[in-house]
């Protein structure tokens, strides 16, 4: 006798391969996001690749404990679908066994699902927590992420700080006429301007300097050096003065170091786990002493917090266990014997899941549950669902069976009595001709003709959007259940409207449509043809004389409808979602509104003859007015020779009307001359209105005609702005990549090497080719935005790259 009998076996080994696609790809689904961070970290900010692999790798734990339960739910509905469609359950009924008898194997696989998530959730998580939190810090502190100052471009990077370079000496590293504008200490405004400048950090060697303001200078930490610079100091609430200084060498903090010591203490999510249940058993009094009622009430407040995620750490896993107990059930009870039905409901139940048991944590902190009760609520409640569901399992395979429900019967004697009606109706059209009962009434009804789509097409059309539908679905039904988990303590600590948050979310959909819908459709397709080779259809098709290349039709009609929808959705949609969303998690997150929706936010211009630089608060589209207008006016040699202040700049009968405010004239020679504006003057910009009323949005927010005349905008104010002229080339070659994901799943789900594919193989094989092509899209899109590659390559090239790849697969097809 064997531990695990051959059954056990079998049935492990049915669960083991989905469990671990399904791991795979929705993992790397929620993570795709992150790597394409990662590389917007090594070729933009200039991150060391092996700092950003760390970083990244910080954060799967987060990540992978979520997906667990998600993929051993997918791995048993799958299994249990395959082995109720092919009878395999009505075998093992045959040979005496029951149902229930399958859940031993499933759960005996769950307990390992479960010892793996806790061994995440109780040892790995806390110390990763930590260490991410550190590593970002090292990394933000050695300047690492400053990345490449490139010229005629903005950098606001630099708390309190603007740095605009106007040329950069590449084989040197220097950069040629600097502009730096300080606002770091309160009440005052400072304004630099040097022939060259760079980074430096070892300050001593590389500057040459030393003092009193070194002393503390850390290693490696960041300096910004200016040479042959000249600093203007405006006092805002004394205009009329104004100091010159002029320095051959100048030495700026970029970070400023936070005077005196500081204790951080950490959260409970980075604490160990013993140091919760000490926490727990001690009532908190390991925490301090409350300083009166306040200290009190914080207290218990932390109290709350360890004991939340003591409960968090093993509740988690543990669903591992309540989804496969509840996985069987729905499996096993789809009559159809697909797998779309089931699984749809696993992800409803996984998206139910997530959503009571946010709520239960929201409520726990707050202090109106106990804290057991709002995190293991889910837990209890599904686990009693699946005995409910057990207990009715077998039923429609003759357990237990208890005849016709009533309004089963009725409902079946409605359907024949409309068929007959039907019928009848149809034979006194034909004249009273009776149908014969030689052949079935559709065949005697049918018009043989030419026409499309056929009834091959429909039939493959209908066989591929089920999984495309079933894919995508569950994939907008994860990412929302992740970024929920991410934020339930903002939307509690800041106690945000339930509207809001189902209006954020709802906002989310389009986005991850438009993202997972190409690698959906691959694996939909390959599933397709996987299920097509095994049953021998495409056998049956070429005995009946039909070319594989025939098959490929409806299949390409519908890429291309999803590269149309995908064009449509990105263009019309995406764009106004994605603003609202933005909108709405700022609500959730609690911060103020310093960012306009309506108008722009770009508080810093230059002008097109790259002669002046604009500095605002905020412009009123309506009024025409620049509201706190600020402009400096410099020489061909980056002197400044013109200073103007206004409370308030209108545009009135082609002008731009200064008043409230002062302007001071500096000549060559050192003086000055300042005056207030005592009713309305003429501020001499030549812009228009459209110059400065132009609508701040994030790429993603904009369709392909409003990023384009973005781009245009910002050229001519003074940016370069290469990243948004690779994301544009991309808004013209995402929508393509439906057709390019069926384009390479035609060839290795129709021919891969002569041999058959199994489902699971093929869902294999989409998951490679779609994550090589998704990594392809980012290095290069990155590279473009680094400069290491012009835009249109870094845009295009993975379109094109996996377009020839896939034509060159489809001539070794053997149709």
């Amino acid at each position: 006798m064997r531990p695990l009998p051959q059954l056990d076996r079998f049935v492990m080994r049915e669960v083991a391969g989905p469990a671990a696609l399904g791991f795979v790809t929705y993992t790397f689904l929620l993570m795709m996001r992150g790597i394409f961070g990662l590389m917007e970290q090594v070729f933009v900010r200039g991150v060391a690749a092996g700092d950003a692999v760390e970083l990244l790798g910080a954060t799967v734990p987060q990540v992978v404990v979520l997906t667990i339960p998600m993929s051993y739910l997918f791995g048993v509905l799958l299994a249990m679908g395959r082995m109720n469609a092919e009878n395999e359950i009505i075998a093992f009924h045959a040979a005496g066994l029951s149902t229930v008898r399958l859940l031993r194997p499933v759960v005996v696989l769950s307990l390992v699902m479960f010892g793996l998530s806790a061994f995440l959730t109780l040892e790995v998580i806390p110390g990763t927590a930590r260490h991410l939190r550190e590593l970002k810090t090292r990394i933000f502190a050695s300047a690492k992420s400053l990345g490449r100052i490139e010229p005629r471009v903005f950098h606001e990077g630099f708390p309190n700080l603007l740095l605009y370079v106007k040329d950069v000496d590449t084989p040197s590293g220097y950069w040629r006429d600097v502009l730096l504008h300080d606002r770091s200490v309160p009440g005052e405004e400072r304004l630099t301007v040097a022939r060259r400048g760079r980074l430096v950090t070892d300050v001593e060697r590389e500057a040459g300097l030393g003092g009193r303001e070194l002393e503390d200078a850390e290693s490696g930490e960041p300096w910004l050096l200016l040479e042959d610079a000249t600093t203007y100091d405006f006092d805002p609430r004394n205009p009329a003065t104004l100091r010159v200084n002029d320095n051959q060498r100048q030495l700026h903090k970029l970070f400023p170091k936070t005077r005196g010591t500081s204790s951080y203490r950490p959260g409970a999510r980075e604490q160990e786990t013993l140091e919760l249940i000490e926490i727990v058993r001690s009532g908190g009094a390991s925490l301090g002493a409350g300083d009166g009622g306040r200290g009190e009430e914080q207290r218990a407040s932390q109290l709350r917090a360890a004991g939340l995620e003591l409960h968090k750490r093993l509740a988690i896993p543990c669903a591992c266990a309540v989804f496969a107990l509840l996985a069987v059930p729905l499996g096993v009870g789809s009559r159809s014997g697909g797998r779309g039905r089931g699984f749809i409901l696993s992800i409803s139940v996984v998206l139910v899941y997530y959503v009571a048991f946010n709520h239960g944590e929201l409520l726990a902190m707050e202090g109106r549950v106990p804290v057991w009760f709002g995190v293991w609520l889910p837990n209890i409640a599904l686990t009693l669902l699946a005995l409910l569901l057990m207990r009715r399992m077998g039923r429609w395979l003759g357990e237990r069976y208890g005849g016709e429900r009533w309004y089963l019967r009725m409902w079946r004697r409605f359907k024949e009595w409309r068929t007959g009606r039907r019928l009848q109706s149809l034979q006194d059209h034909r004249g009273g001709a009776p149908l014969t009962g030689s052949l079935p009434i559709s065949v005697q009804r049918r018009r043989y003709a030419i026409r499309f789509p056929a009834l091959l097409d429909r039939y493959v059309m209908r066989r591929l959007l089920a999984p495309l539908t079933i894919v995508v679905a569950s994939t907008a039904a994860l990412y929302i259940v992740v970024d929920l988990t991410d934020h339930v303590d903002e939307i509690g600590r800041n106690d945000a409207p339930l509207d809001v948050v189902l209006a954020y979310y709802w906002n989310l959909i389009p986005q991850v449509v438009l993202d997972v819908t190409p690698l959906g459709l691959l694996i939909s397709v390959l599933v397709l043809l996987s299920v097509l080779e095994r049953r021998k259809e495409l056998t049956a098709l070429k005995a009946a004389g039909l070319s594989l290349y025939r098959l490929m039709v409806p299949v390409l009609l519908i890429a291309g409808a999803a590269s149309v929808g995908l064009w449509l959705l990105e263009e019309s949609v995406v764009p106004a979602s994605n603003r609202e969303a933005t909108r709405l998690l700022d609500t959730i997150k609690g911060r103020e509104r310093t960012r306009s929706y309506q108008a722009t936010d770009r508080q810093w211009l230059l002008s097109r003859d790259g002669t002046a630089l604009y500095n605002f608060l905020r412009y009123d589209v309506d009024s025409q007015t620049v509201i706190r207008f600020t402009l400096y006016r410099f020489s061909e040699s980056m002197e400044l020779r013109f200073h103007l202040f206004a409370e308030e700049v209108r545009y009135v009968n082609g002008s731009w009307m200064a008043s409230k405010g002062w302007f001071r004239e500096i000549f060559p020679d050192g003086g000055d001359r300042f005056k207030e504006i005592a009713g309305s003057v003429d501020a001499g910009i030549p812009e228009s209105p459209g110059y400065f009323g132009q609508e701040y949005r994030q790429p993603g927010e904009m369709s392909q005609g409003q990023l384009r005349t973005y781009i245009a905008e910002l050229e001519d104010s003074g940016y370069r702005p290469v990243k948004l002229v690779v994301r544009w080339h991309q808004k013209l070659a995402y929508p393509l990549t439906a057709c390019i994901m069926v384009f390479l799943a035609l060839p290795f789900g129709l021919n891969l090497g002569g041999r058959r594919v199994s489902v699971m193989q093929g869902v294999a094989i989409a998951l490679g080719l779609g994550i090589g092509y998704y990594l392809l899209n980012m290095g290069l899109s990155k590279m473009g935005e680094a400069g290491l590659l012009p835009p249109v390559v870094g845009g295009w090239a993975p379109t094109v790259l996996a377009m020839l790849f896939a034509v060159n697969r489809l001539t070794t097809l053997r149709t």
